[in-house]
């Protein structure tokens, strides 16, 4: 049978049936509104999904980049570190040229791993200069200034390196709320 939907006519004052559609195409118009709104549905999740999808992916990508700069960063410490180092160590009164060798060749080295735009550049050039010339003079003042020189040069290097580090890795949480 058809439906028939039952209308109160506004202001006439009667009631009126009406015979409107055919149940079975009713309950197809209705299934077919369901599909319609799960269709839509899943599109919308889908296009949520994406987005999300893409903003993990550019926050991955994001935190590899910062996280190997940092590991960069980090090597590069470790090595001037590790030329300060030897340089201290090898300060000590003696005419060995193989000793002479590897303090002149951590000192270029040195210089090498820094960037002459590096506002101590200059500084370490000139406290390596200071060590090269007085290796052997132990008691001498102007030596002793010289290596006190190259330990607050390093110092103030590795402390603001060490700070950029850490901030590289600060950044990291900023831009995962940022993205």
């Amino acid at each position: 049978g058809l439906l028939t939907v039952t209308l109160f006519a506004n202001g006439l004052g009667g009631v009126q049936n009406m015979t409107w559609i055919d149940p079975s195409v009713f309950a197809a118009l209705i299934a077919a509104s369901a599909a319609l709104g799960a269709a839509v549905f899943a599109f919308a999740a889908a296009v949520i999904n994406a987005r999300v999808a893409r903003k993990n992916s550019v926050l991955q990508a994001l935190i590899a980049q910062r996280t190997k700069r940092a590991e960069f960063r980090q090597s590069w410490i470790n090595q001037l570190r590790d030329c300060f180092s030897e340089i201290q160590g090898g300060l000590i009164v003696s005419e060995d040229v193989e000793m002479l060798r590897q303090i002149t060749r951590n000192s270029h080295k040195i210089l090498l791993l820094m960037n002459r735009d590096d506002p101590d550049y200059e500084r370490m050039r000139h406290a390596l200069s200071g060590i090269l010339e007085y290796r052997n003079q132990v008691e001498d003042v102007a030596a002793t200034a010289a290596r006190l020189e190259m330990v607050e040069v390093c110092q103030d290097i590795l402390k603001r390196e060490w700070e950029v580090t850490k901030n590289e890795i600060r950044l990291l949480e900023k831009d995962a709320q940022d993205i």
